[in-house]
């Protein structure tokens, strides 16, 4: 059991337990307030920095076309007949995966969502 306060997952680890949630993730990102990755996997450094460079322009450019009242873009999917990209933002961290084509977006969302919270160490 983790103490109270404490992160339940690493960053570190916190990839590699998506990954074993889901194998429709080919690959993933984590992205602090600064918008820095501070763990990735399933690719090397420079894909890592760039998957979290787009992931952030998702989010931007979502805002742009969100209205107003809606208040912050929490979550963003883009699809293609190949695959897709699915990101979730909670607090400061970003939290960003690639995935074959069959991946469900309420799975992802949710396991996205999870993974986040055990990081925050907040009970879901």
């Amino acid at each position: 059991m983790t103490p109270p306060g404490e992160p339940a997952l690493s960053p570190e680890l916190a990839l590699d337990y998506l990954a074993a949630l889901s194998t429709d993730i080919r690959a993933g990102v984590l992205l602090d307030d600064t918008g820095s990755v501070v763990a990735y996997c399933g690719f090397g450094d420079d894909s890592a920095a760039r998957l979290g460079e787009l992931a952030l322009e998702l989010f931007s450019r979502a805002q742009e076309a969100a209205p107003p009242e809606m208040g912050a873009v929490a979550q963003v999917e883009v699809t293609s007949l190949d695959g897709g990209v699915f990101a979730v933002r909670r607090g400061s961290r970003v939290l960003a995966v690639v995935t074959g084509r069959f991946a469900l977006a309420s799975l992802m969302f949710y396991d996205l969502r999870s993974v986040l919270t055990d990081l925050e160490g907040v009970a879901a």
